[in-house]
């Protein structure tokens, strides 16, 4: 399946399911891929206005902040994913997040 194809099906899967965890994550992923900062950025915002203590969804709305150039908004993201996953007890991506913020300062 080719770029276009899956950035195209994660788009219809988040159209009948607009608050699926799965869903959101992929377009944001997907659209992370593609560099389409706007839409990414926004797909990644639902997904943690939605699931607020999803990990994972906090390390790469960060890492993809960070790739689009934003290396300040990277770390507000960052520091904002450690709180939402000590809250939570996630304790893999607290982790995860603590490295990226260490290596970036």
């Amino acid at each position: 399946m080719s770029a276009n194809a899956r950035l195209e099906a994660a788009r219809a899967y988040v159209q009948k399911r607009p608050e699926d965890r799965f869903g959101l994550y992929t377009l944001a992923m997907e659209l992370r891929k593609e560099k389409e900062w706007t839409d990414c950025f926004s797909t990644f915002q639902r997904l943690l206005s939605l699931n607020p203590g999803y990990g994972a969804g906090w390390y790469h709305y960060g890492m993809a902040t960070r790739e689009s150039g934003d290396r300040d908004g990277c770390l507000a993201i960052l520091r904002r994913g450690l709180a939402a996953t000590e809250a939570s007890g996630d304790n893999h991506a607290h982790a995860e997040i603590e490295s990226a913020i260490d290596e970036m300062e």
